[in-house]
Formats: C-alpha cells, sequence, structure tokens
C-alpha cells in the first residue's frame, strides 16, 4: 500500500490536501498519538511572523517543549528542506509536509528503490549497511529498537531500505549518526519521508552530520574543545579517562544520546536537531555533563564507559525533568550569579570543527592518499566542455570535493563561450544550484584556476558559502587550499573571526571567494569576466592562484559545473531540485 493509500489522499486541489500529513510508525507499527497539542497548527503556515527568521523563532521556542507526535513527521522534515534550502520562502517548505506531496513523495520513492534494488533478488539478499556504527551499536539498535522492544522483521526492512538506499544513491560508506537517525524518522516517517530528509541532510551535511572518518574526528575534537572553553576543570578530568576521545564520545556522537536516555527525550532532542542542525548535539552534550559535573567529579571515574553509564543512571532517575535540560542547554547556568551560557553559534562551531581537520587527518586516513583520485566524469551536452576536459583537471577535482559529494560528475551551468561574458548571465544561470565548481582561464600563464562554491552565487549584500568552499589551481601542477581558522582559542575569539570571514561575496560588478581586510581577495572576477586578482586569503592561506607571483590577470574562458550524481545523473542539490522532486 503507499503512503497515498494509507493517507487517503483525495483529489488534486480538495481542501484537505492542505492539511499536514500526520506521522505513522513504519518501524514497530504501533499508533501514533494522533492529537495535535495546542498551540500547533493542521496546515501551513506552522507560525505567522513578520519575517521567515521570526517564524524560525517562534517554531524553535515551539519545539523546545516538543512537537506533537502527530506533527513529527511534517515538522521534522520541513524543518530539514528550511534549513537545506535557507532561501526559498518558509512557505514553500511548509508545504512539502502536507498531503498534497504524499503522491510526489511516494512516486520518487518507487523511482530510487528500483535504482538500488534492481532485481527482486537484491532487496531479499540485502543487509543494512552500518556507515561506521560498531557491530554491537547496530545490533542493540534493531534488537532494542532504543530501549524498547526488538524491531518486527518488516520493520527491519524499512529500515535496510532507507539504509541502502542512502548508500548507493550518495555513495557515502562513513557516516555513523545515520542509522539511528534513521531509525527515528522511521518511528514517524513513511519510508520515502524517511529517505527524502536524510538526503536534504546529506545535501547539507556540514550543518548536521560528520560523513567521513576524518570529519568526525574533527567534530568529536572540536566538542572537547568546546568543553575545554565552557568547563576546563571538567573537561580535564573527562580527557585523563577518556571520555573525550572520539571513542569516548560514542554515545554523543554515534549514536545520538540513545543509550544514554530515555527514548521520549532523545525524540525532543531530534524536534530541535532537525531545525538547528549539529549545534543541538553539541549544546545537550554539554548541558548533560554540565548538569552533573559536580556529582560525576566527586565519584573519581576511571573510565569513558563509567562516565556515562553514571550520566545514563541521572537520566533514568525519578528526579530527571528533561526541561530542566533544556534550560540548561538554552538558558542558564550558576547557583549564585544567574547568567547565560556562552555558547558559541552556529559558525563559531563550524570554524572549531574545521580548524582539527589537521588532527584528524593526522589520526585516520578516508582514503589511500598516494593513490590518485578517478577522474570525476562529465554529462555530454550541446556545449563543448574545455576547461575541465583535461583528466588531470578531473582527476585533482575529485579528489579535493569533500566526501559526501566525490560520487558526482560534472554538467556544465555557463560558459563565456556559449552565454557571453556577462556576470549576470552567471548569476541567472547558477541561482538554483548550491554547489557548484568555476573554472577560469589565465591567459598570461594558460593555467586553469577556479573556486568550489558550497552556496547559490546571487548578488546578496552579505557574505554567504561556508567552511566546505576552497580556492585551487587545476593545472599546472595542482594545488588545492582548503580554508582552515587559526587557532584563536576562546569562544569570542572564534565568534569574532567568523564575522570576519569572507567565503562567497556577489556584487553586482563581481564575484570573489576569500577576503583580507585591505579588500583584496583569493580570487575575484570581474562583472566583464575579463580580469581577475588573487591574492593570499585570511583563512584558505593560498598562494597566488595564476602562479609565479602574478596578482592581477587577465580571463580568457570561464565555465560554471554543478554536481550530479554518477548514479541517476541528476543535480545532487539546487533550488529546483526540492525534496519531493527528487
Amino acid at each position: 500500500m503507499t503512503m497515498a493509500e494509507t493517507c487517503g489522499e483525495g483529489a488534486p486541489g480538495s481542501e484537505h490536501m492542505k492539511f499536514f500529513i500526520l506521522s505513522q510508525d513504519m518501524l514497530r507499527k504501533t499508533k501514533v498519538d494522533q492529537r495535535i497539542g495546542k498551540g500547533w497548527p493542521d496546515r501551513p503556515p506552522l507560525f505567522e511572523g513578520k519575517s521567515d527568521k521570526k517564524v524560525q523563532q517562534n517554531l524553535k521556542e515551539m519545539c523546545q517543549g516538543g512537537i506533537p507526535p502527530a506533527l513529527r513527521c511534517a515538522v521534522w522534515a520541513t524543518s530539514v528542506v528550511q534549513a537545506a534550502h535557507p532561501h526559498q520562502p518558509r512557505k514553500v517548505a511548509d508545504e512539502i509536509g502536507t498531503l498534497a506531496k504524499v503522491g510526489a513523495f511516494d512516486f520518487a520513492w518507487g523511482e530510487v528503490l528500483k535504482q538500488t534494488f534492481p532485481d527482486e533478488s537484491d532487496e531479499t539478499d540485502s543487509f543494512a549497511p552500518h556507515f561506521g556504527l560498531k557491530k554491537e551499536y547496530m545490533s542493540s539498535l534493531v534488537d532494542s529498537n532504543h530501549g524498547g522492544k526488538k524491531i518486527p522483521e518488516a520493520g527491519v526492512r524499512s529500515l535496510t531500505r532507507v539504509l541502502c538506499a542512502v548508500r548507493h544513491m550518495h555513495g557515502i560508506d562513513y557516516a555513523p549518526l545515520i542509522p539511528d537517525l534513521a531509525a527515528i524518522f522511521l518511528n514517524f516517517m513513511p519510508e520515502s519521508y524517511a529517505y527524502a530528509t536524510l538526503r536534504e541532510m546529506i545535501n547539507e551535511s556540514s550543518r548536521f552530520f560528520a560523513v567521513g572518518k576524518i570529519e568526525h574526528y574533527s567534530v568529536c575534537r572540536a566538542f572537547a574543545d568546546v568543553m575545554k572553553m565552557l568547563y576546563p576543570q571538567t573537561a580535564l578530568e573527562m580527557e585523563e579517562i577518556g571520555a573525550l576521545s572520539p571513542k569516548g564520545l560514542d554515545p554523543i556522537f554515534r549514536r545520538f544520546f540513545t543509550s544514554l536516555m530515555r527514548y521520549e527525550h532523545v525524540l525532543r532532542i531530534m524536534d530541535l536537531f532537525t531545525l538547528e542542525g549539529m549545534k543541538v548535539i553539541f549544546r545537550f552534550g554539554v548541558a548533560l555533563i554540565a548538569m552533573w559535573k559536580t556529582e560525576l567529579k566527586v565519584m573519581h571515574m576511571k573510565d569513558a564507559q563509567s562516565w556515562w553509564l553514571t550520566i545514563k543512571i541521572f537520566t533514568y532517575s525519578a528526579s530527571f525533568e528533561f526541561g530542566d535540560l533544556v534550560k540548561k542547554a538554552y538558558g542558564y547556568h550558576g547557583s549564585r550569579l544567574r547568567k547565560r551560557i556562552q555558547f558559541p553559534r552556529r559558525r563559531a562551531i563550524e570554524r572549531i570543527v574545521k580548524y582539527n581537520e589537521e588532527w584528524a587527518a593526522s589520526h585516520v586516513s578516508d582514503r589511500q592518499s598516494d593513490t590518485p583520485a578517478k577522474p570525476m566524469g562529465f554529462v555530454k551536452g550541446d556545449i563543448e566542455i574545455v576547461l575541465a576536459r583535461p583528466a588531470l583537471v578531473r582527476s585533482s577535482l575529485a579528489g579535493w570535493l569533500p566526501l559526501a559529494y566525490q560520487a558526482t560528475k560534472l554538467e556544465l551551468l555557463y560558459s563565456t563561450n556559449e552565454h557571453g561574458r556577462s556576470l549576470s548571465q552567471l548569476y541567472e544561470r547558477c541561482s538554483r544550484t548550491k554547489h557548484t565548481i568555476t573554472l577560469v582561464e589565465v591567459l598570461q600563464t594558460g593555467a586553469t584556476i577556479g573556486m568550489f562554491a558550497t552556496h547559490a552565487w546571487r548578488v546578496n549584500p552579505r557574505i554567504y558559502g561556508d567552511g566546505q568552499c576552497f580556492l585551487f589551481r587545476a593545472r599546472p601542477d595542482p594545488k588545492c587550499f582548503k580554508w582552515r581558522p587559526a587557532n584563536t582559542g576562546s569562544i569570542d575569539d572564534f565568534e569574532n573571526e567568523a564575522l570576519m570571514e569572507q567565503f562567497q561575496v556577489g556584487r553586482e560588478h563581481y564575484i570573489s571567494m576569500g577576503g583580507n581586510k585591505d579588500g583584496t581577495s583569493g580570487l575575484q572576477i570581474n562583472g566583464a569576466l575579463t580580469k581577475g586578482e588573487s591574492y593570499p586569503a585570511l583563512g584558505f592561506d593560498n598562494e597566488p592562484l595564476p602562479g609565479a607571483g602574478l596578482h592581477e590577470f587577465e580571463i580568457g574562458t570561464v565555465e560554471v559545473y554543478r554536481l550530479v550524481r554518477e548514479i541517476d545523473g541528476k543535480p545532487v542539490d539546487g533550488e529546483d531540485d526540492l525534496v519531493w522532486n527528487f
């Protein structure tokens, strides 16, 4: 039976199609409370406000009190889509949670399953990939379903289908949070919505979870740094027993608190995680420790397992109030002086994670560094590809891209040879695609240089993009210059530095990536796409990209590419590729 049949989908345009889809338990087939709590609507908009920012703030405050189980499917999905497509109006995201979109989800999920399991035996013989989650954790997930009864066979098959689809469609092998997230989603979502929500998280992975061992280690190390900034003495005690090591932090960054807290409380954290992303894991992780740091200190723990087991005893005690934990995570601390916790903003957390990548790379490797990456493929269209045609260029790009985008190929969006030398044309053709690679020909040296952008290029008075952006020279002498913040040591410094960073700048008369206080850029291209400049940029530590100390140069061909999945040739993202279109 399809989701549309289950929901009783009516004729398009009928009044009831405007209502939010109600949650269903596809994992255990238990009945979900269908009552909608006070203050929550049964159809869009979720909340009114003078701006999308105000609506988001109202939603955050309501989520802190818990989303009604009946609305978790709709609100979780819309929150993630809004985060992945921040420049779309809020009402566009809200609409995907309505009954009107159920048929589109059903159809798209059917297409995904056909590609994941071409033959019936492929599904019959399939096993759930663990994405780096330890075997004992995976067994615990299936056998106890987060403290409950064993997942029935039908639920295991649903979980397996979703996890296999994620691995097959996105080429991800390591992202240890995915199995627990998928299981939680399936407690309230049909398979199509669970997969689509994970898909949007993957497209915005830097916001939600680590993809790859290096990033996982970086995130864990960043959490340890935040603890040292906020509670240095407690952090020292944890470090001595291994509770702040990547392995020691398994209960938080591999199991999403499921081994530490009652399931109903894990769901409350998920209510906020889908809205705010990884920052919520940091908030509640720190709050859990801070809540009982005095008691934990006098117990003189000997190892990480004892540390987290004691916290579990506290969270399962009759005296524990989840509301107190929310206040600790978002509110105040101290007994005599009531002041706000100076918790870092999301941009600051991203800086700390990025700073720790070098440390993480020295402790683990995601790939064989001495093996050249397989050259990216490209889509053959009506417009001739010039700068990306050499295999050396595509091989270098394949090795530099974040892991989440390595099973992709290039599709040309814009070329000066076809669309003319016009920055407005470049903006127009790239406005609906977030992740792009811009290649630039330097006439004086014949070099091919460029930049990888993580947000859609557009005219905007504000800076945009994030720490996954990078600059590069593709040939000759390929070099990549990834952003890495300085070790400034305090939350205030991380916050201030974050405000100064210039990842992507889009103006009417130029685009650039990387910036400095003197106004120079890592790479800047003028509005006519005829002249460029390249100087060492804050955070990127790049040399002049054209080489030979050449700072200002004449431009030949300019090409902009988007990333499409190897498996089906569809874009990895893009505002025209919202979740219900796949």
